[in-house]
């Protein structure tokens, strides 16, 4: 096996073991804690004797000092006390089902902990990673064929690891018809983003900076990684970085939590919960935050928790707004934005096309879009080549976001068309529904566009109150004729005001009408309703009257209009229209210029009036 991909390939094939005994949806539940155990025993060997010596030794010592002693011993924060490995294991095949138990056992507790993902929590604790191979006779093959894996980090850097793991996660997914990329983002778009973020600080981190970054949907922690290696080999290499991030799934979040106790991270900076129902870095900030939310998954199953949360205004994280209930992407964005540093915070986050126009003026999304552009948050959107992600070939975009925008770009918003054939190369082969990646001159290519920040082809500036506009309602007047037919004389009859009316009112109304009927047809209400008023003895009622409108009233663009009891015309709901007017016109112009010439009886009601913002990227 030379190289990372030929391991993963081999590595997947092991599955072609179980697949009689296991459904295509359980194979990564024997694949995945294999594969981590396999890499734990590679990078252990060196010290693995050391290790057991110590262990013996210190068996009496207290044991916060003795798990601090052992990890000394084995050269990592982590390590195994038992005399066994899968190496170890296979030579006694005829005890491998007691002493696997035994090997799981010496782990030290950090590892367990991550372990317990694989075996459904620590009160069902770690055998059933095992006993169901054992039961089914298939623990020795499994043992052997891992054993066989060289994943070491000789010739498994981390940065490869990860990438088996994203392999074999995809996969999984594939064999079971679920969607892998809501567990992941290619490395291709991740280095993009991150270059994109965190190249605007070149020259600003200084020796010594301690410097968090965060990812709220961290999935295996690759875009975490790849931040921090960024930072350490383009931006500074004497920054102290530190990652952090929250992962809903079990088996990606052990995955991302392993992945940070062999790169000698901090694993405990790594939660596991639903980022946007309990956040469990409450007060934290964070001077750098990136991530690819699910692309429209619902949050309905925590919809009570964030309404909760909305209601509690600036005391919570969703106070601008809440977006459509199934798609909770936004909320993310939210989330991240609550976390952004007094002193400054920059953010990289991909959505698709939902966020940048869906909700209308003054609804959810509008208001979470003029909330980022009201205080000038946002910076620039991206928009990339279709067919990157591995499990849909739409429109994607990265959002860039600061609460530090430099002075050139205050007030302003860049868009970048990055979609095009310029910046993509065809894979020789598809991954999934991934055909295109954006290789490193293509991304440089992009960075540039960026960092010129000047109008071109591909590349526009905007004031951010450009995105913004008034949704004002217009209004045209209710113009009715009444013909008065029988039948609609009838239908009135049989109306509830009508069969409330007292004593003979009723005959009398019916008698009025009819007599009216032979003047017709009134094509003016006010003369209509003067001339029946004028027939009874009595003044007929505000509900009345409106019955009457209703059933006997049809609606004529050459009757006169409607008046209220001031003389103002009615409106006709069925005639109702609303204009978005840019936040830059004034909008009494606009109304003489753009409606008047077309419906010169129309008229503005301002009380309805709704501050909008959309992002309309294919208009620019």
């Amino acid at each position: 096996m030379q190289n990372h991909s030929e391991i993963a390939e081999f590595l997947w094939k092991i599955a072609d073991l179980i697949k009689d005994d296991y459904d295509a949806k359980a194979y990564e539940d024997v694949i995945l804690p294999f594969t981590l155990l396999r890499r734990l025993d590679c990078v252990l060997l060196p010290t693995r004797n050391a290790v057991r010596e110590d262990a013996e030794k210190y068996r009496g010592v207290p044991v916060h000092t003795r798990d601090e002693l052992l990890m000394r011993a084995a050269g990592q924060r982590f390590y195994n006390t038992s005399e066994y490995s899968l190496d170890e294991l296979i030579k006694r095949p005829a005890d491998i089902a007691q002493n696997f138990g035994a090997y799981l056992a010496g782990f030290s507790s950090n590892v367990k902990d991550i372990l317990y993902n694989f075996s459904g929590g620590e009160e069902k604790g770690l055998a059933p990673i095992y006993e169901t191979l054992v039961r089914k006779r298939l623990i020795l093959k499994i043992a052997q064929a891992f054993a066989e894996a060289d994943l070491s980090p000789e010739t498994v850097d981390n940065h490869g690891m990860g990438t088996i793991f994203e392999y074999l996660i995809r996969k999984f997914k594939e064999a079971s018809n679920e969607a892998a990329g809501q567990f992941y983002t290619p490395r291709d778009i991740i280095r993009l983003m991150v270059k994109l973020m965190l190249e605007p600080e070149r020259g600003k981190l200084p020796d010594g900076l301690q410097v968090g970054i965060y990812d709220p949907a961290c999935g295996t922690g690759g875009m975490l990684t790849i931040a921090k290696e960024y930072i350490l080999s383009a931006i500074n290499p004497k920054v102290e970085v530190r990652l952090f991030g929250q992962e809903l799934n079990e088996k990606t979040y052990a995955i991302c939590k392993a992945d940070m106790l062999m790169k000698g991270e901090d694993p405990e900076n790594i939660k596991r919960e639903n980022t946007l129902s309990r956040d469990l870095l409450p007060g934290k900030q964070f001077n750098y935050m990136l991530s690819n939310p699910p692309f429209g998954k619902d949050w309905k199953n925590i919809r009570e928790e964030v309404e909760a949360e909305h209601r509690l205004g600036a005391a919570g994280r969703y106070a601008p707004g809440l977006p459509d209930v199934g798609d909770g992407a936004m909320l993310f964005l939210l989330h991240k934005l609550s976390k952004m540093a007094a002193q400054g915070s920059r953010i990289g986050v991909i959505f698709n096309g939902s966020p940048l126009f869906n909700g209308d003026a003054g609804s959810g999304p509008s208001n979470i879009r003029r909330h980022i552009l009201e205080n000038d948050w946002l910076d620039a959107i991206v928009a990339l080549p279709n067919d990157l992600f591995y499990n849909t070939g739409i429109a994607t975009y990265i959002w860039l976001l600061s609460n530090r925008k430099p002075p050139e770009r205050s007030g302003k918003v860049q868009l970048i068309n990055a979609s095009g054939n310029d910046f993509y190369t065809l894979l020789r082969r598809n991954l999934g529904k991934k055909r295109v990646e954006i290789g490193e001159d293509q991304s440089n290519a992009i960075l540039a566009l960026y960092q010129a920040c000047e109008e071109n082809g591909l590349s526009k500036i905007f004031d951010t109150t450009d995105f913004g506009y008034t949704k004002v309602c217009v209004e045209r007047p209710l113009r009715l004729r009444y013909d008065l037919r029988e039948d609609q004389r009838r239908l009135l009859a049989l109306d509830a005001v009508v069969l409330k009316l007292k004593g003979d009112r009723a005959a009398q109304l019916a008698g009025a009408l009819e007599r009216l009927a032979g003047q017709g047809p009134w094509r003016d209400d006010a003369r209509f309703f003067a001339a029946l008023g004028e027939s009874l003895p009595w003044k007929p009622s505000a509900g009345l009257i409106k019955a009457i409108r209703s059933i006997l009233g049809e609606r004529d663009e050459t009757a006169a209009p409607v008046l209220d009891g001031e003389g103002k015309p009615l409106p006709d709901p069925e005639l109702r229209d609303f204009e978005n007017v840019p936040l830059k016109e004034d909008i009494d112009s606009y109304f003489r210029r753009e409606v008047l010439p077309h419906v010169p009886d129309a008229w503005m009601d301002r009380e309805k009036d709704r501050i909008g913002y959309e992002i309309g990227f294919t208009r620019y």
